[in-house]
């Protein structure tokens, strides 16, 4: 074959893959599009539609105020759970962005029905996880210059069962995950080339990410440090200095403008909203590896056993190989903190994984129910394993030994897949062999809640026609919630008694407790009720009723 023959062979290949992505981008938007009214509704979800709608209030109030909606909006806002705790003062200082924009378009469509105010909210959380991902390809692109490894690193980014899930209903984790890729590629931006247009950019994204949780500054500050680290090895402490104070000029600028709660204090303000999440005061309990501790008192290991429990393995274990390497890079070349360009790529990226966690560990801040308040993480662990995926295919340069492995790499991504389909809807409660089949007695399964509502129209299934139906709780759950999200004329007949109906004809437990059951009357099943329903995926129970047995 000639070399023209060759070069056209490579163009056409090139072309087929370029459209293959295309094509599954398209693909992927409508497999959201199809499926983002099939999940629950979250516990978090109501409290966050309450502080949106506060602060969409605020603004009205004070720049709008000749409104004649005005009054049926507050009327509407005093009906909504948490709002009384929002009008006393507590909870300002979450940020609000994404709740403000959903509550803007909810007003905007002029939706009524709580239904279908929710699934609005589910399709605008999947769409910025969706474009998200657009942006994470490109990341993983300029970095590797391979559409190839670009692919299966998007391919790795959303086919994770939980975060493929979660991407539907966690507007908080998610989101500002969301926004930190798009900070994450700007950053990788300014550290390519550090120019004024770079500059403005990143720090817009880092302050909007900012605008959803605080902790965006920390992307702020690593930056800082590797131009600070640039500077000192071009010999000239003050050669990125003005670019600094650039991007410190318009990151407090557009944080800002995000932030409401920031124009009453700004500063004051800030720093509070910093020590309130570096020491969320949340005094419960969570389940791990079957001992119910303290979630301020939790151990050094606990993130690294969710992320390794919850993800697939083979993400593991590209990311352990990826991290060896780039460490290795940076010891065997102290004398320098990196060779080329690259090599401070990946040295970022692998700063951007282990110090949120280090710090997590050094300032012992409370975690409860998994990793999800350190998600904005996840990708960099994807960068990582595509790191240790190139180095293991660079080691040798056989065609069978590559197509093999890319064989595993599909095989597992296909996996992933099968496992969104097993689990659908609730991927959310996906834990990987490691512990699967044992999950229910190590470790809390489902305390979002998804199974919930689910749950619920089972028993109005088995309820038939009744009028009056008594549930109780038996977990720590706000079973309740679940009437947002089922659009049934049956709902009307429900009394939820929380963990107080002793009479209650059914008893529902997803096994969710902030302490341990057995020394909690209020969790206690009698033995006259029988179970007559367990919602179950693969090995792992997510939640069950009981029925009480009158005879």
């Amino acid at each position: 074959m000639n070399l023209t023959n060759q070069k056209q062979n490579f163009i056409s290949r090139k072309k087929i893959l370029n459209y293959f992505i295309f094509v599954l981008f398209i693909f992927y938007f409508f497999i959201g599009l199809n499926i983002y009214t099939d999940f629950g509704i979250s516990i978090d979800e109501p409290f966050h539609r309450t502080s949106g709608y506060y602060w969409y209030l605020w603004i009205l109030d004070n720049f709008f105020n000749n409104l004649t909606k005005l009054e049926y909006l507050k009327n509407s806002f005093n009906e909504m759970e948490w709002s009384q705790d929002f009008l006393g003062g507590t909870f300002l200082e979450y940020g609000v962005i994404f709740d403000l924009l959903a509550v803007f378009i909810e007003n905007k469509l002029n939706l009524k029905n709580h239904q279908d105010i929710y699934y609005l909210k589910h399709f605008l959380n999947f769409f910025t996880f969706y474009i998200s991902s657009i942006i994470f390809f490109y990341v993983i692109k300029s970095r590797f210059k391979n559409n190839f490894l670009a692919l299966i690193a998007s391919l790795f980014y959303i086919s994770a069962p939980r975060i493929f899930a979660e991407s539907f209903y966690n507007c908080k984790d998610i989101i500002f995950m969301s926004l930190t890729v798009f900070a994450i590629f700007f950053a990788l931006k300014v550290l390519k080339k550090t120019n004024i247009k770079n500059i403005i950019l990143f720090s817009f994204f880092c302050a909007l990410a900012t605008s959803v949780r605080p902790l965006g500054i920390f992307i702020l500050f690593l930056l800082f440090a590797f131009l600070i680290f640039e500077s000192l090895e071009e010999g000239n402490i003050y050669k990125k200095f003005n670019f600094i104070l650039i991007s410190l000029f318009f990151y407090i600028l557009f944080t800002y403008l995000l932030w409401p709660y920031l124009w009453l204090d700004p500063l004051n303000n800030f720093i509070f909203s910093l020590k309130s999440f570096s020491h969320y005061g949340w005094g419960g309990s969570t389940l791990y590896f079957g001992d119910y501790v303290k979630s301020q008192s939790l151990p050094w290991h606990y993130t690294f056993v969710w992320i390794a429990i919850t993800t697939p393995l083979i993400y593991s274990l590209l990311f352990i190989v990826g991290s060896y390497k780039v460490f290795s890079n940076f010891f065997t070349n102290l004398e320098k903190l990196w060779k080329n360009l690259n090599e401070k790529l990946d040295l970022f990226i692998l700063s951007f994984f282990f110090a949120p966690i280090f710090l997590v560990i050094i300032l012992n801040s409370t975690l409860y129910d998994g990793w999800r308040h350190l998600y904005f993480i996840y990708p960099s662990l994807i960068y990582i394993s595509i790191f240790g995926l190139n180095y293991i295919l660079n080691l040798n340069s056989k065609k069978f030994f590559k197509n093999s492995f890319f064989i595993i790499v599909f095989i597992s991504i296909f996996i992933n897949i099968f496992n969104i389909i097993k689990f659908h809807p609730f991927q959310n409660v996906y834990f990987n062999f490691l512990v699967e089949k044992k999950v229910n007695s190590l470790f809390n399964v489902d305390y979002w809640g998804l199974g919930n509502a689910h749950s619920i129209l089972k028993i109005l299934d088995d309820a038939n026609n009744s009028e009056n139906i008594n549930i109780r709780t038996a977990s720590f759950t706000p079973l309740n919630y679940s009437k947002y999200i089922i659009n049934n004329e049956k709902m009307k007949n429900i009394n939820f008694t929380g963990t107080a109906g002793i009479n209650s004809e059914y008893i529902f437990t997803n096994h969710i407790y902030e302490g341990n059951p057995k020394y909690k009357k209020k969790y206690f099943i009698p033995n006259n009720y029988k179970k007559i329903y367990s919602l179950k995926r693969g090995n792992i129970v997510i939640n069950e009723i009981y029925k009480k047995n009158n005879q």
